[in-house]
């Protein structure tokens, strides 16, 4: 017996395989679905069409999303490539913010609320980044000394430890 399709499947058709992931737990592809459909409809603002027409019959359900709009939503959000759904959820709010900035920039002049949303996906990026690398900071120097021999030193600093110095 097959498997029904849920409606959101039909009106915004995100493959099976949307993200790929090599580590060794697998993410729940089902939650991910669901997090990238939801940033279709959010990033441009997609409404699931009625299930009647106006004479009480069934509308067959078809595609609501365009596939240039499903490509770009995921494509951001697999550049970002989230290990887990946290990070497909902070990846798929930059994805919003950033599909809606661009449809705010496309008019003649900057608006206010394009300004707030290219700044609001930056705070998305950052707290993205901070979430993955569990607020530790990666600085690196290079000294150049003995006849332009470069040494690589790195500092990784975690929030309340000693820095680790790696020669």
């Amino acid at each position: 017996m097959a498997k029904k399709k849920r409606l959101d499947d039909i009106y915004y058709p995100v493959p099976l395989n949307c993200i790929s992931k090599t580590e060794k737990q697998p993410m729940n592809k089902e939650v991910i679905r669901q997090i990238i459909q939801g940033a279709i409809k959010g990033a441009y603002r997609l409404k699931n069409p009625n299930k009647w027409d106006y004479h009480g019959n069934p509308v067959k359900a078809k595609a609501v999303a365009t596939q240039e709009q499903v490509t770009v939503v995921m494509h951001l959000i697999e550049s970002l490539e989230p290990t887990n759904a946290i990070e497909a959820a902070l990846a798929s709010q930059f994805a919003i913010t950033y599909v809606r900035g661009m449809a705010e920039s496309s008019g003649d002049y900057a608006t206010k609320s394009m300004l707030e949303l290219f700044n609001f996906s930056h705070q998305v990026l950052d707290a993205y980044q901070k979430f993955r690398t569990k607020g530790a900071q990666l600085i690196n120097v290079q000294y150049n000394h003995n006849q332009g021999q470069i040494n690589n030193i790195n500092f990784n600093k975690k929030d309340n430890l000693q820095p680790v110095i790696e020669v």
